[in-house]
């Protein structure tokens, strides 16, 4: 078989080029075709390889709990500071416990904080709630200690705005003698007995 002559330079361009041209073309093609052929491309070239060149994972699985990790102990930093200064104030506290919702208030949450006793017995107590809802004029909600589950010691009362609320007495109980910190919710025309039970949380010490 017969090698194939590659094609001459008139029949690729045609018949209307100057003779001139023609010769300055072919010498140019003289040139390419005397140009080694480039070596063969390697396997690995010739074959993307999409690992190769797939950029590194920023976030893998453990740099993601590690972050994870990270904001909680932040988080965690943050509410141990709040629990001790609100609103610029401080507050020694001794004692905390969280409140949690009833059914009449299941979104709602709260924390109370008890300061150190004073020589006469009267300790400082701070309740921080969230998600209560603001009540008829005139009403008002009231923390209550609770004892074989009745209304037994008033703490003290508070309003709410914007489904929160802080407020803070001073009170001389001896907390061993209840059982449970309550929140109830007066509406005017109530008998406080009849005061539905909004947050809730067992006495321990």
């Amino acid at each position: 078989m017969s090698e194939r002559r590659p094609p001459d330079i008139s029949e690729l361009v045609g018949d209307d080029v100057a003779e001139t041209e023609l010769a300055e073309l072919r010498r140019v093609d003289g040139i390419l075709r005397s140009v080694p052929a480039p070596p063969e491309l390697p396997d690995r070239l010739a074959t993307p390889n999409h690992e190769e060149r797939r950029s590194p994972r920023l976030w893998t699985p453990r740099r993601s709990l590690a972050a994870v990790a990270l904001a909680a102990a932040v988080a965690a930093v943050f509410f141990g500071l709040g629990a001790s200064t609100t609103g610029g104030e401080e507050f020694d506290e001794r004692y905390a416990v969280a409140m949690s919702g009833t059914f009449e208030a299941p979104a709602a949450s709260a924390v109370v904080r008890l300061g150190e006793p004073d020589d006469d017995g009267n300790r400082p107590i701070r309740l921080e709630a969230t998600g209560l809802e603001p009540l008829p004029e005139g009403g008002y909600y009231v923390l209550w200690l609770e004892k074989d589950g009745e209304y037994a010691g008033t703490c003290g009362t508070f309003a709410v705005g914007g489904g929160e609320a802080e407020a803070e007495w001073t009170v001389s109980y001896d907390f061993t003698e209840y059982d449970a910190w309550v929140v109830s919710a007066r509406v005017p025309g109530d008998e406080p007995a009849d005061a539905p039970r909004i947050l809730e949380a067992e006495i321990s010490f």
